[in-house]
């Protein structure tokens, strides 16, 4: 018979359900390490850790020409231009191509990685401060004369970076992680295990951020400012003023309270007024404080309406709300008896919190530091653990719970109605983002809560359903869920789970059939955070037991560690399910950089036993490729195909096959799969 071919677009991701005979080509039947993309298929990105250094995967290397050595420059040493204050490590040992240190004219060259400055054509070049050459022109970046030299020293310089990198200081988990104003701030318990420390993300690594000090005030007659000075009138001690929080009252009426906060004082308060009479104060000032153990979650908002007054309002389980401007630390007391909110949203410019036994509570409109009933709180009772508070597009507020969903309606406390939406789901904690709609992980999967058509009423709908079956075995298994992120850039969806899984769903296809595909980490994530870089892009950032703060979808690796990644495609009987074919070829469609690993399985017949074993065929793809004056330089390979092929002969008979995709690399940028294309003859008919 003839030999025949089909092409498949790959796509429709995981599909665990639909019986085999009838399962779409493009889907998947098994995946590791693989997400849905516009394309089809793409191996995930990696991660890399993170605290303000150069990131491992941006670092390059530098070639800079020396002459009149005088002595060797090791491996490792920090070289410092004595007139430019450049520096830069030294990736190997100095080259010697002429001359020699003995003589003081040794000519050569140097390999310097995580360069800071510009080094100067004839500038002394030093270490500890004791000059070894003289530089002879000006650095190269990646100046390498061989591919196999670029290759070795770039990633050389990757993990001299990576190297770079510290841990948050301290002891245990991170135990929350955000970003605000392009800068990130971690939370861990100190080393002694006592309480919380804060740090920010630098060019120096993590530092600590002092949270400062409170004095709570009565009988407030005065309005004081921030940046004024605080001084008691009776023992003289002083402070600086970084924010009042006024609580309740007014200073007109002369019985505002609230309470002052400052980073340090000068001597020991008392009882006593302060500022001539302006308010009174029951004693010394307190720190403030974390309370060690607890797992945070946070909320950015813009409470004051202007560019200076963006601030992160965050709760951990086991200590007061607080606010936090990146040096301002305010704790928000909501006159609890047990003060320990664990979930957080902002809802129509009023600051919800969660506490235990089903408690939900409300700030005052625009008043984060308010929670009396005169100014708009209240608290609401939803009868059932909270697990997640989201603001939905439509201007509703989702309470999820363990065993119920309720939807709070209404613009204030005026108005407020609690509506117990559904008791036939619940929300897993953690799981809850925000995708346009409200989603959320229940014991059958991801789910939707979306607005119908008639306003105020909503859908639930199931947007895993191909996959249930993973979600009952995690379930069985006693796998919990740790935490959950939403990507915009990649209109995606990650839960990870106790067991270091974890399950991308895409949305970018076709928002009502979103595309689920699994993964695996090395570690687990204990906390993860959707946030901003300092100009505006965004960021994505986890925590977890090694200390470490992580970027996700940074690098070509999982941290230095290879990304092992398969993906399967299922039994295919190419429209005649009963009828014997001869397999000759298989074609995938690969968009990769140049010299991307690849290994090809087939399978036939249901992996019958009665067919031999599918036979593995390694590849290395050329892809990546563009055309002449269409693209930048530096964005793809010109000596690369626009689209890379990856083809193996097969030689198997069988009613079906399943072709697999295997990939394991540490240095290999991502590559997708786009569709593949079967070569096959008819034979006779199964009897």
């Amino acid at each position: 018979m003839a030999q025949r071919s089909k092409f498949y677009k790959a796509g429709g991701g995981l599909d665990f359900v639909t019986p085999s005979i009838e399962a779409p080509p493009g889907g998947l039947i098994g995946c590791d390490n693989y997400e849905a993309h516009s394309r089809g298929y793409i191996r995930t990105d990696g991660y890399e850790r993170y605290d303000g250094n150069q990131k491992p995967s941006t670092a390059s290397y530098s070639y800079l020409n020396f002459d009149a050595g005088t002595a060797a420059i090791a491996e490792g040493n920090t070289v410092t231009g004595a007139t430019s204050g450049a520096t830069g490590v030294a990736l190997i040992n100095a080259v010697v191509s002429s001359g020699s240190y003995g003589a003081n004219n040794a000519d050569g060259y140097l390999i310097l990685g995580v360069v800071a400055g510009t080094f100067q054509n004839n500038e002394n070049l030093q270490v500890s401060g004791a000059t070894k050459a003289v530089a002879d022109g000006l650095a190269v970046d990646r100046g390498a004369s061989t591919d196999t030299n670029d290759t070795t020293w770039r990633r050389d310089a990757m993990e001299t970076a990576r190297g770079n990198i510290i841990i948050v200081p301290g002891s245990g988990n991170i135990r929350g992680v955000c970003t605000l104003g392009g800068v990130t701030y971690a939370f861990r318990d100190n080393a002694g295990g006592s309480a919380v420390d804060c740090y920010k993300s630098t060019a120096a690594g993590w530092v600590k951020v002092a949270l400062g000090y409170r004095i709570p005030f009565t009988s407030g007659s005065v309005g004081l400012a921030e940046g004024a000075t605080l001084t008691g009138d009776t023992s003289s001690a002083t402070a600086t003023l970084t924010r009042i929080a006024l609580q309740s009252g007014s200073y007109a009426a002369g019985d505002a309270a609230g309470y002052f906060i400052f980073a340090s004082d000068s001597g020991t308060f008392q009882a006593e007024e302060v500022n001539s009479g302006s308010a009174t104060i029951a004693a010394d000032s307190v720190a403030n404080t974390l309370v060690a153990g607890g797992r945070f979650e946070f909320a950015e908002h813009n409470f004051g309406g202007h560019s200076g007054t963006n601030r992160i309002y965050g709760v951990d389980g086991v200590s007061m709300a607080f606010e936090f401007d990146g040096t301002v630390f305010v704790p928000i007391p909501t006159g609890m008896t047990t003060d320990t909110p664990s979930h957080i949203a902002i809802h129509l410019q009023q600051l919800f919190l969660s506490f235990s036994g089903g408690s939900l509570q409300n700030s005052g409109a625009g008043l984060p530091y308010k929670w009396t009933v005169v100014t708009g709180a209240a608290e609401i009772a939803i009868g059932d653990e909270i697990t997640g508070i989201y603001s939905d597009v439509r201007g509703h507020l989702v309470i999820g719970a363990r065993n119920l969903i309720s939807i709070l309606y209404g613009q204030d406390v005026t108005n407020f109605e609690l509506v117990p939406w559904s008791d036939e789901s619940g929300v897993t904690e953690w799981s809850m983002q925000k995708l346009g709609d409200v989603v959320f992980i229940d014991d059958i999967g991801l789910r939707k809560l979306s607005a119908a058509r008639d306003y105020g009423n909503f859908n639930l709908a199931t947007l895993t359903r191909k996959i249930e079956t993973l979600f009952k075995e995690k379930r069985k298994s006693g796998v919990t869920v740790l935490a959950s992120i939403r990507t915009k850039t990649k209109d995606m969806y990650r839960v990870f789970f106790s067991d270091k899984t974890g399950i991308s769903v895409y949305f970018g296809n076709d928002p009502k059939k979103p595309e689920s595909m699994t993964f695996t980490l090395p570690l687990t994530v204990n906390c993860a955070y959707a946030g901003q870089t300092s100009s505006g892009g965004e960021i994505l950032l986890f925590g977890s037991s090694t200390g470490y703060v992580y970027e996700l979808d940074a690098g070509a690796n999982h941290d230095s560690a290879e990304i092992a990644a398969f993906l399967r495609f299922p039994f295919n009987h190419l429209g005649t399910p009963t009828q014997n074919k001869q397999y000759f070829r298989a074609t995938l469609e690969v968009d990769a950089a140049p010299n991307v690993e690849l290994s090809l399985v087939a399978e036939y017949s249901y992996a019958s036993q009665s067919q031999p074993p599918g036979v593995e065929h390694a590849f290395s793809v050329k892809g990546g490729g563009g055309f002449w004056e269409e693209q930048d330089w530096d964005e793809y390979y010109w000596s690369s195909p626009v689209e890379g092929l990856a083809a193996a002969a097969l030689d198997g008979l069988g009613t079906n096959i399943s072709i697999a995709a295997i990939s394991a690399g540490t240095y290999d940028d991502p590559h997708g799969i786009s569709g593949v294309t079967l070569h096959f003859s008819d034979r006779g008919l199964v009897r």
